[in-house]
């Protein structure tokens, strides 16, 4: 995430050497204790700046860790779910199956008994 926050001079300014003169232009009334100070001190607010973006990240992070174990956890009661569904099916279908072959063999011995019937009844 990054910070829509700008620090005025957050970026070093290497034109300034820090020899102990005067620096020239803008800060040429200043020392140069006077100058690595304020330097100091727009790193120490760019620094606030980034420790606040962490902060933010870390609470953002955090919040999506709980929601993916939260997710992770509905995942796994589903399969669990699934798991016995399927378990239910599978024997639904083992009975199904059983069923339609004792009906298959139920009409077996019927057209064999009818068979035998319409025997009988020409031989009467």
């Amino acid at each position: 995430m990054e910070s829509d926050r700008e620090v005025p001079g957050s970026e070093p300014d290497n034109s300034q050497q820090d020899s102990g003169a005067p620096a020239e232009g803008a800060e040429a009334g200043k020392s140069g204790f006077e100058v690595t100070a304020g330097r100091l001190e727009q790193l120490i607010k760019s620094m606030e700046v980034l420790l606040s973006d962490v902060e933010q990240l870390r609470s953002v992070c955090s919040h999506q860790a709980t929601e993916l174990m939260a997710t992770a956890e509905d995942l796994r009661q589903q399969q669990e779910q699934l798991k016995g569904s399927y378990a239910g099916l599978a024997q639904d279908m083992q009975e199904a199956m059983d069923t339609v072959e004792d009906l298959l063999s139920t009409k077996s011995a019927f057209d064999a008994k009818e068979k035998l019937a319409q025997k009988v009844n020409r031989q009467l």
